[in-house]
């Protein structure tokens, strides 16, 4: 019997200093994607990021909680907080989220060129450890593969596009422009130019090769295989959809958009000197358009199953299952963080 009991010592023992080196290994170890692995749709970064779906569950920042990191399935069921960091820009691959942290902790409107954050941050998904990538002050976010595109602001260049690997290493400036870093296709990053024009740019973020991609006067790309979705400026800031060849050019939107976002058959935007203004719901097959819900709003994000939007003035979020015109408040539950 002794030496089954020191065995079973033993065993236990040996079992506690394998787990303790596990813990240690998945805590310091970055896992790898895919080069093709991006972190959120285009068009939800365009909206703030403040949704971000991934493996059936949902990862928000709750309107009710100083935006705070909450979780969800698709359906809106088993709502919970995950972790304490007010959060936008949320981004998720199968091992790590990562976001812009909110230092203000408010609910206030937070703009695209605002300075009001604090911190690019990886969170491991399983085990909820947060590091820190950049502890600059930053603000729109993009996960391409195994890197982050990202706008931080300094004194010396105030907002310009930083790049840095998944790992935290390897952080450099990119451009020292505010380019939007928001529409990449794996490792493929497409922009706006700012300076020169207000056409459509690739870049090539391990050579930094630049090409001219589509020389359409546009704002907020978003491409999906050989499509592209653009606010056009050139047509009173309608939504415009065509194929990057330049050709079967069409006019989706009757107004134009201040922002919109798209999934499979269906295209929502708020409207820019509407008759009257407000969210408004595309059908893509037909062309019909419906008035959603009046007046002003932003953050469009776009999950499996609901649009979500909130009101530009008071921030309050909406949702209407997609396809749908039954528009609700989207009121979330505010939950304790266990320690």
């Amino acid at each position: 019997m002794k030496i089954v009991k020191r065995v079973i010592i033993f065993l236990v023992f040996v079992g506690i200093i394998v787990g303790a080196g596990y813990y240690k290994y998945i805590n310091t170890v970055t896992f790898q994607n895919d080069p093709n692995t991006n972190g959120n749709t285009i068009g939800n970064l365009y909206g703030n990021g403040l949704f971000c779906e991934i493996d059936d569950t949902v990862y928000f920042a709750n309107p009710n909680d100083y935006s705070r990191i909450y979780t969800m399935t698709p359906n809106e069921q088993d709502i919970d907080i995950l972790a304490n960091d007010s959060v936008y820009f949320i981004n998720a691959d199968s091992h790590y989220l990562y976001y812009s942290r909110n230092a203000n902790r408010d609910n206030s409107q937070m703009g695209f060129l605002g300075v009001n954050t604090d911190s690019l941050c990886r969170m491991t998904r399983k085990n909820k450890k947060v590091i820190i990538l950049d502890d600059a002050i930053c603000n729109a976010c993009s996960l391409a593969g195994n890197y982050v595109l990202y706008l931080r602001y300094d004194s010396e260049d105030a907002t310009s596009l930083y790049i840095v690997g998944t790992d935290g290493e390897g952080r450099e400036q990119l451009s020292k422009e505010s380019l939007d870093p928001r529409c990449t296709i794996g490792e493929k990053f497409y922009y706006t130019g700012l300076t020169n024009d207000h056409n459509l740019h690739l870049m090539n973020i391990h050579s930094r090769d630049t090409a001219y991609v589509s020389s359409e006067n546009l704002w907020l790309p978003i491409l999906e295989k050989n499509t592209m979705y653009f606010i056009d400026l050139d047509n009173h800031h309608r939504v415009y959809r065509m194929s990057l060849g330049g050709v079967d050019k069409e006019g989706l939107t009757s107004y134009g958009a201040v922002c919109y976002n798209y999934t499979g058959n269906y295209l929502y935007y708020q409207s820019l000197k509407g008759n009257p203004d407000g969210m408004y719901m595309v059908d893509l097959l037909t062309g019909a358009e419906t008035l959603l819900a009046e007046g002003q709003y932003n953050n469009i994000n776009i999950t499996s199953k609901y649009v979500y939007f909130a009101d530009y003035y008071s921030g309050s979020m909406f949702h209407v299952p997609v396809g749908s015109t039954n528009v609700s408040p989207f009121d979330p539950p505010i939950r304790a963080l266990e320690n």
